[in-house]
């Protein structure tokens, strides 16, 4: 029943995902959320999505952004997985998360619009935890401090990481912006860089583990979920062991 809500170029594929998936699971939300433009989000997400599936997880992308960025992404993509609603198939964040959650998904990513908007206010509201990608400079280190303060008033978990980093002769300006954002909130503990694999991976549909397995932006990535799925476990109170269970 729910795959027949949406009608768009993803669901062609989608009501395939429900079929032969239980329902019951837990569902984790992690919001990718930003009042900035240009942090690289979208791709953080698609690649996050492919990474925590191959974790183990079964995910699903809610992409709010009338833009589409991971919506395109899935266009493109042949694999089936993971599954990818644009933001006229969601409809009420709240009840298409419940849906998704009896339909047997264990992570809904929530990609948002890099503006101050409903849907980025919704996607706050819903989160297990927010990940908030800031660009290693001062001015949108400043940028971010909107989107701190909204997360804070509504007492939602949630994380700053360093995103599009310069690669290792600038890595000192790295530090000093992760020990600046460590005064407004959690840092992660791993910077994902600027590397060419994210461009060339999201051309071709797939996450920087398709693309360059064992290449450098592929292991942030991975680390990079590895500490949200633990922050968000924690959060909960899940053990590990019963994911996807």
């Amino acid at each position: 029943m729910l795959a027949k809500q949406f009608v768009s170029v993803t669901a062609r594929r989608y009501a395939g995902l429900l079929v032969n998936w239980h329902t019951g699971a837990s569902m984790k939300v992690l919001s990718l959320v930003t009042q900035k433009g240009g942090t690289g989000k979208s791709a953080l997400a698609v690649s996050l999505a492919v990474a925590a599936e191959r974790a183990g997880e079964r995910v699903v992308i809610l992409d709010l952004d009338p833009q589409g960025t991971s919506a395109s992404w899935y266009e493109t993509r042949a694999a089936e997985t993971p599954a990818v609603l644009d933001h006229n198939q969601v409809g009420v964040v709240p009840e298409t998360l419940a849906r998704l959650r009896a339909a047997g998904f264990t992570l809904a990513i929530i990609d948002t619009p890099g503006i101050d908007s409903h849907a980025t206010r919704g996607a706050m509201r819903e989160a297990g935890l927010a990940l908030v990608p800031v660009r290693p400079s001062e001015a949108d280190v400043k940028a971010t401090m909107p989107t701190v303060r909204a997360l804070e008033a509504i007492g939602r978990p949630y994380a700053l990481v360093i995103n599009q980093a310069p690669t290792n002769r600038q890595a000192r300006l790295t530090a000093a912006v992760s020990l600046r954002l460590s005064t407004s909130g959690e840092v992660v503990p791993v910077p994902v860089a600027i590397r060419m694999d994210h461009q060339y991976a999201y051309a071709l549909g797939q996450g920087v583990h398709e693309y360059a397995p064992e290449g450098k932006a592929a292991a942030e990535i991975a680390d990079v979920w590895a500490w949200c799925r633990k922050r968000m476990e924690a959060t909960s109170g899940i053990p590990e062991e019963k994911r996807g269970a």
